[in-house]
């Protein structure tokens, strides 16, 4: 009774139907059903087509990707001293800088194939597992970076509590991911829900050449489950035994938190959002999200 339907999903990545939902109380934007994937069945879904883009990450984008990872810790490295870190993922080889300020660095993926491509491209000593099935001991770790990850997860709540068991007292847990209420996906959704489905699908079709009826905002099933604001964010932590430190709202292309080193491709109507991100950012209303939290006991 406290939920409201905002879209309806056609999903290209397995067919199926989804409704995009809306909690009126937290504001969590989430996809109905969410799928239950099963160990194999999530390596389809996260197979060679998905982690195309871990192969590309050379050259100027790797540069940046170092850069940005090294910024991050900067900040990181205020909050908790260098010891043992736990990046869950393995598509970004510029957390590599982690080994290199003086942290001794684990790496948990759930997909096989990004975690071989991880071992190739990068040196990467790779654990292939869900962060929910990771097998540690309790109060292992000083840091867990979870970068674009939670709006993947089926169970993010329980994903938390389970790193919460791993990181000691006074450890540092940071995510990143969109922001529901950033301005560029504000404006997105307004209009989808002025227009209405059908129309708003077809106009953002002939601009861009893409199709948001397979989304809601960067809710897109069966990947993207979740699309978290401030307020939900900052429960789901509290909830789980953490205390935020500090949160950062920036846009896409911020060379900190999403780094984006060729915009040539870009569409005139995707050069405008980007604009309109920017300015949202300056605004507070960057579609990135960036949450810092320690663990209290």
């Amino acid at each position: 009774g406290n939920t409201r339907v905002m879209a309806l999903l056609q999903s290209e990545t397995d067919g199926r139907e989804y409704k995009a939902f809306k909690c009126q109380q937290c504001d969590l934007v989430f996809a109905f059903p969410i799928p239950q994937w099963s160990f194999e069945a999530l390596q389809g879904v996260y197979g060679s087509d998905y982690v195309e883009i871990q192969r590309e990450h050379t050259g100027e984008q790797a540069k940046a990707l170092r850069d940005a990872a090294n910024r991050q810790m900067d900040i990181v490295e205020g909050y908790v001293q260098k010891g043992l870190a736990l990046n869950v993922g393995a598509m970004n080889g510029g957390i590599k800088v982690l080994e290199e300020r003086g942290w001794k660095l684990h790496m948990v993926e759930v997909s096989e194939i990004a975690a071989q491509t991880a071992r190739k491209i990068w040196g990467f000593d790779v654990t292939v597992s869900r962060i929910e099935d990771y097998n540690c001991p309790p109060r292992t770790y000083d840091l867990v970076k979870l970068g674009h990850v939670i709006e993947h997860l089926a169970d993010p709540r329980l994903a938390i509590k389970k790193i919460a068991t791993m990181l000691k007292p006074r450890g540092v847990l940071v995510i990143d991911t969109d922001n529901a209420y950033g301005l560029r996906t504000l404006i997105e959704v307004s209009g989808r829900r002025l227009l209405g489905d059908k129309l708003s699908t077809s106009l953002v079709r002939l601009m861009t050449g893409k199709n948001i009826g397979k989304r809601y905002g960067r809710l897109g099933p069966p990947v993207h489950l979740y699309q978290f604001s401030e307020k939900n964010l900052v429960k789901l932590l509290t909830d789980s035994g953490f205390e935020v430190l500090n949160i950062l709202k920036p846009a896409w292309g911020d060379p900190t938190w999403f780094p984006l080193t060729d915009r040539s491709r870009f569409s005139l109507a995707e050069r405008v959002f980007f604009r309109v991100d920017q300015f949202g950012a300056k605004l507070g209303l960057g579609d990135v999200i960036a949450v810092f939290a320690r663990k209290c006991r």
